[in-house]
């Protein structure tokens, strides 16, 4: 067991290096995929190439964020009792799995129902609006907690308690996620 600890302890500086490279990589390729997906989604529909511009976006996001996920581990084990104890760490790693999620629901939700859209169906309309809304609010959940991921990791801790960290987290998504809705609301209304 000592010697895995410290086979953690002597590579942490490589750790941090790989976990702050794939966040920023991450972080990206959130923004750019998001912005893309808005853009792309403005004609109600997704080409051949737009789709494979956000597949290999999203490889990319997925892959950053296995190796967060990895790195973030193996600098856990170079430390448990401290990281264990850590508002900083903890608060990131809840961030990271907002993230984890927040991509699923994503993927899941609105970029695969758009593909199985029917621009014939009466309805279309409605369900396009829902699904524009929809975009918006995954992906303001996306930016602001990769940013805040990349500003955790840029400091080097955090004066607060966890509850008032995640309070803090959460008041930000809550505020993104109603300005991306009026935001959606605005784009729709001059179009």
């Amino acid at each position: 067991m000592i010697d895995s600890v410290q086979f953690f302890v002597e590579y942490k500086h490589v750790f941090i290096i790989t976990h702050v490279f794939s966040v920023i990589v991450g972080m990206g390729g959130a923004i750019i995929a998001d912005i893309l997906f808005n853009s792309y989604i403005s004609d109600k529909k997704i080409n051949p190439t737009e789709n494979k511009t956000l597949q290999i976006l999203s490889k990319i996001i997925w892959i950053s964020l296995a190796s967060i996920i990895l790195n973030g581990l193996f600098l856990f084990l170079s430390d448990p009792i401290r990281y264990s104890e850590s508002v900083k760490f903890i608060t990131k790693m809840i961030i990271v799995g907002t993230i984890t999620i927040n991509g699923l629901l994503f993927w899941k939700v609105t970029h695969t129902s758009l593909k199985k859209f029917n621009l014939n169906d009466t309805n279309f309309h409605h369900k396009y609006v829902r699904m524009r809304k929809l975009s918006f609010a995954f992906g303001s959940i996306s930016i602001v907690s990769w940013i805040s991921a990349f500003i955790l990791g840029s400091v080097k801790s955090i004066p607060i308690s966890l509850s008032q960290s995640v309070s803090i987290y959460v008041t930000v998504l809550l505020i993104a996620i109603l300005c991306s809705q009026a935001l959606e609301y605005l784009i729709t209304r001059k179009k």
